[in-house]
């Protein structure tokens, strides 16, 4: 069950390198059978309970409860090898727990309940021999046309500011660039919840700050749930509803971020929440 979700996850489908040949020879409507997809109006609940997993003799999460409400943004952060990364893959079912449960909208993620969960690495993993809105289609149902694939695609291209850019290859996009054209893979599928593994982590200050403005405009407009792994305390700060610390494998510290928005970075109210967490993440005695 585990390895026939990974596809929908990763926002992609079977895929084949087809002749343009092939391509020309695909309906160019839509049969009235399909149904449009839907915008979902809110996110999907998440509930994890007991939840625990090993890897042979070695304990990488333990205890773990966690609720998350419908649309709420929640960022997790830690030091490394503290099983963030573990807990996103588990909350998404690409992993199986060694115990606990875990449900989205009450059905566990590796029978069904993560139809409408999508994953973002931190590596876009375009496929650079496809264009970039056919990268984007990718992630749209495979039993519609293509002419209406690629219009999807290139709706979702405009909503993470690459309006006209589809037709480029993925080689010729920066590294901030290549990371949008992931996010409107996993957005053209119109995600309930969405988890995000350090996406921003590879980009300079400047557009990772971009980057972070640009998912939360997404998240607001659309409502879906979002979870997110960051090693960066401000990114966390800056967009997240709450703050989850994880230590040794467990969730040791919580904290809500009710602070208005957009944020900006270093005003006085972030930067206490800021150094709160910093504190608690390194250890230090307040």
């Amino acid at each position: 069950m585990v390895a026939a979700f990974i596809t929908p996850v990763l926002g992609l489908a079977p895929w084949s390198r087809t002749s343009e040949a092939e391509d020309a020879a695909e309906p160019t409507a839509r049969p009235a059978s399909h149904a449009e997809p839907k915008n979902h109006a809110k996110g999907a609940g998440l509930e994890v309970a007991g939840l625990a997993k090993s890897f042979g003799d070695k304990e990488v999460l333990r205890d773990i409860d966690l609720h998350v409400a419908p649309g709420e943004f929640v960022a997790i952060v830690g030091r490394s090898g503290c099983g963030k990364s573990t807990l996103l893959r588990l909350a998404l079912g690409l992993e199986a727990p060694s115990a606990g449960t875990v449900a989205i909208e009450g059905r566990d993620p590796r029978s069904g309940g993560g139809t409408h969960a999508r994953f973002v690495f931190q590596e876009p993993r375009l496929l650079p021999w496809q264009r970039v809105a056919q990268n984007v289609a990718l992630g749209t149902p495979q039993n519609f046309p293509r002419a209406e694939r690629l219009r999807l695609a290139e709706e979702q291209l405009a909503k993470v500011g690459l309006a006209g850019r589809g037709g480029e290859w993925p080689g010729v996009l920066s590294g901030g660039q290549r990371q949008r054209v992931a996010l409107a893979r996993a957005l053209v599928t119109t995600p309930r919840l969405l988890a995000l593994d350090e996406p921003l982590g590879a980009l300079d200050a400047l557009t990772r700050i971009e980057m972070q403005d640009l998912l939360e405009t997404v998240w607001r407009g659309s409502g879906f749930t979002v979870l997110l792994v960051t090693h960066d305390v401000s990114e966390a700060v800056a967009l997240a509803d709450r703050v989850l610390v994880m230590e040794d494998g467990r969730i040791a510290h919580e904290e809500r971020v009710d602070l208005p928005r957009p944020r900006r970075h270093g005003d006085p109210e972030t930067s206490a929440i800021e150094r709160r967490i910093l504190d608690r993440v390194l250890r230090r005695a307040p």
